[in-house]
């Protein structure tokens, strides 16, 4: 468990920090489509901003678990947080939106977001604890 808690340390700030990025990034990419700006998209970042960091706190506990426990060097735990980010954005969007066709639907829009989330969410919790450790 002492392995584990510096990560902890760590799990709100950069929950909230993977959170208002994705927030900010799938508002700016649906002004970008929409070719308008309005309140729609205070809206939009808000609710992303609720699932963002109901998902960062969840799903950065099971990583940052699993980075402490299994004492994780900086570029394996960077590819586990990439490679678990990508897969839950992937579960997320067939989740909460029906599709038909399966893969096909899967936009690489998410990609834009989920890509850099799940670098920031390394960032400021392993990278921050390793750093400083």
């Amino acid at each position: 468990m002492d392995m584990i808690r510096p990560y902890y340390s760590r799990l709100f700030p950069a929950a909230i920090i993977t959170a208002g990025f994705a927030a900010f990034a799938h508002a700016a990419l649906v002004a970008v489509a929409a070719r308008s700006i309005g309140l729609e998209l205070v809206a939009i970042a808000s609710l992303t901003f609720a699932v963002a960091i109901v998902v960062a706190l969840a799903g950065g506990a099971v990583l940052l678990a699993v980075v402490g426990a299994l004492k994780l060097k900086p570029l394996p735990s960077l590819f586990l947080f990439f490679v678990a980010v990508q897969c839950v954005a992937i579960w997320l969007e067939m989740f909460l939106f029906d599709f038909e066709s399966g893969w096909a639907d899967i936009s690489w829009q998410y990609g834009l977001i989920s890509v850099p989330a799940s670098l920031i969410a390394w960032h400021q919790s392993v990278f921050h604890v390793q750093k400083r450790g």
